[in-house]
């Protein structure tokens, strides 16, 4: 498949998230979760498809992304304090992930389904930082062991970009560069 005609199933497969992404470390975190969630989803996926047809393989991903959503979040939350809204979200952005795999849509590789993670979880982690650098002028990421680096008074950030509404207007910027990026240099046709 072409990678450009992936563009729109990294929008869809991230966007729940951006909700929460609102600091760098919560999007990195949220990120690698993701990554994680999305593979063995992924992995999951191509033995349902292989032993199932029709509408039990619909099913089949429902029960298989409820279940493992559910076991991710209740290990994450034994060790780490999570906003309660990020098992909603998780599960949301898992769920596009089967929906991916339509069969009228043609056959993506495991190569093709990666790429589609990766950038998603950059396009994560950029919205993250930027809403954190330019909503507070400062970073933060105590979990890893890193003090706060402040390069900007508080006062002079933008302050639309700390509420959730200004995630997906950040986001909307950062999917139209992605859009403009060509990720496969497409043949010229001849125009006659």
């Amino acid at each position: 498949m072409n990678k450009n005609n992936l563009k729109p199933f990294i929008l869809l497969s991230i966007l729940p998230l951006i909700y929460l992404a609102n600091t760098l470390e919560t999007a990195l975190f949220m990120g690698l979760v993701y990554v994680v969630l999305a593979l063995i989803i992924y992995a999951g996926g191509l033995l349902i498809n292989k032993f199932s047809e029709g509408r039990m393989r619909s099913y089949a991903y429902i029960l298989l992304t409820a279940s493992i959503v559910t076991i991710i979040m209740t290990v994450l939350g034994t060790y780490f304090s999570l906003n309660q809204l990020m098992g909603i979200y998780l599960a949301l952005t898992i769920f596009t992930i089967p929906q991916l795999r339509l069969e009228t849509v043609e056959e993506k590789s495991i190569l093709d389904h990666g790429f589609m993670i990766l950038v998603g979880f950059v396009a994560l982690v950029l919205i993250g930082f930027l809403r954190e650098f330019l909503g507070t002028g400062s970073i933060s990421l105590l979990a890893f062991g890193l003090d706060t680096v402040q390069v900007f008074d508080a006062k002079f950030g933008i302050a639309i970009l700390k509420d959730n509404s200004g995630g997906f207007i950040l986001a909307g910027f950062i999917f139209a560069i992605i859009n403009a990026i060509p990720f496969v240099k497409e043949d010229k046709a001849d125009v006659i």
